[in-house]
């Protein structure tokens, strides 16, 4: 995959934007379960609660004001070694996805190149090929859904953003399934309203993970990761699947 080119902002666009987030504010406001400033410092400490496995790709430094909570893991005991930032995620480049298709007769294996995907919080550039091979070799809208939120990986959080000028959770799960023809609502209860819950396992990838203060919605992934815009201040991103409360949701017909 070719890097993007970038869209150019209009003001008239800005404002757009700026309309639509002050909207999505109020209608957020006015629902009691969502409840922002509580599920935001909730999902800010998830968040940043493992600490990161070190690879041999690029790392980089989250904002200074992130939280930095204590891993539990080293709490209690003596190395001398340097333990890794919380605050640090990877950006794996170039890399290499194979994507196999068959039309009953004939295998084909394609190679498919991201030239960045940003993993945080100890996922390896081995444990996303595999996943994303997965998830787009089983083809269909599923693949599609992936593929589209893909392309949006590294684009800033914005809230109430849906452009690769910035984006949010609810945001992204909604271009996604615009690209199947399937239309969701910028607002994560609504889009959890409009889905089926199902049990972890019978999820597949392309299904939407709702955390249950319905402040959070991402894409599963498979294989335990979870495809996300997380908050003001990161990118959409590949993580694992966050130990706070949720559950799987289902918008594609049954036997998709």
């Amino acid at each position: 995959m070719q890097p993007r080119p970038r869209a150019t902002v209009t003001s008239s666009a800005g404002a757009a934007v700026l309309s639509r987030s002050a909207a999505l504010r109020a209608e957020r406001a006015a629902d009691p379960r969502h409840l922002r400033r509580a599920a935001n410092a909730k999902r800010a400490a998830v968040l940043l609660a493992p600490a990161l496995a070190v690879t041999s790709s690029l790392t980089l430094a989250l904002p200074a004001n992130a939280a930095t909570p204590d891993d539990p893991a080293q709490q209690g005991t003596t190395t001398s070694q340097s333990v890794p930032s919380a605050q640090s995620f990877t950006v794996a480049h170039d890399v290499e996805v194979p994507v196999v298709s068959t039309d009953g007769m004939t295998t084909t294996t394609t190679i498919v190149s991201y030239p960045t995907l940003d993993l945080r919080f100890g996922v390896t550039t081995a444990q996303a090929q595999s996943a994303l091979s997965a998830a787009l070799s089983g083809g269909g809208d599923r693949a599609t859904i992936v593929a589209t939120a893909l392309q949006y990986m590294g684009d800033p959080y914005v809230e109430g953003g849906a452009s690769h000028e910035g984006i949010d959770c609810s945001g992204l799960t909604m271009v996604a399934y615009a690209a199947v023809g399937i239309p969701l609502v910028h607002y994560v209860p609504t889009q959890d309203a409009a889905a089926t819950t199902i049990p972890e396992s019978e999820a597949l990838p392309g299904d939407l993970v709702v955390y249950d203060d319905e402040d959070h919605v991402g894409l599963y992934l498979g294989q335990g990761l979870l495809l996300q815009a997380p908050h003001p201040g990161e990118v959409v991103d590949i993580v694992p699947m966050y130990s706070a409360a949720h559950h799987f949701a289902r918008v594609l017909p049954a036997g998709s």
